[in-house]
């Protein structure tokens, strides 16, 4: 791993074996954030939230991981974002809201601060959008340029603005692969 030109990696919470953060990642609170072993994050991603990355993550480069630091956002074992997708754990209403980076932590807005999980297996398909409070459960995945506002099925293969479930994903074939990976280390 490399020395990163936007954060002290020594100040992340945890940090794993085998983690790769491109010299270009940008994380506004280390102090907040979880990397579990064998997780990759290309460069130009942004992270603004506290995050727990679990083992076996991919996040392509140009990923916003936003929201603040009383959002959260939990990425579970063999989950993957593809380039330039935003996941937004906290939100303003757009309405009577201020445009102002420079907010005190104690302003009580029209903002929603939650969570974003993605449980085991889960795809996020490139330049697609998952609000706050949302859970991708076990394979549940989102094709390119989908908005994600509600929760997704197990082994869902969604897509669209708002998504929309297509089909479902073959689970057992998933989780054979998986067997055969953890089984090959």
């Amino acid at each position: 791993m490399t020395d990163n030109i936007f954060f002290d990696i020594s100040k992340l919470k945890r940090i794993g074996q085998n983690v790769i953060i491109g010299k270009t990642v940008r994380i506004r609170y280390p102090e907040l954030v979880e990397i579990d072993d064998n997780v990759i994050i290309d460069d130009f991603t942004y992270i603004s939230t506290a995050l727990t990355i679990s083992s076996n993550v991919h996040i392509a480069a140009g990923c916003k991981i936003i929201g603040g630091s009383r959002s959260k956002v939990t990425i579970e074992s063999f989950s993957t974002l593809a380039p330039n997708v935003v996941l937004a754990a906290g939100s303003d209403d757009y309405v009577s809201g201020i445009a102002s980076p420079l907010v005190p932590i104690e302003y009580k807005g029209n903002v929603e601060i939650g969570e974003i999980t993605l449980k085991r297996h889960c795809i996020v398909g490139a330049n697609s959008t998952v609000l706050p409070n949302v859970i991708f459960n076990n394979g549940a995945s989102v094709g390119a340029q989908s908005l994600v506002k509600n929760n997704l099925d197990e082994w869902g293969l969604y897509a669209g603005a708002p998504a929309k479930l297509l089909k479902y994903r073959d689970k057992e074939t998933i989780l054979n692969l998986e067997k055969q990976f953890l089984e090959s280390m």
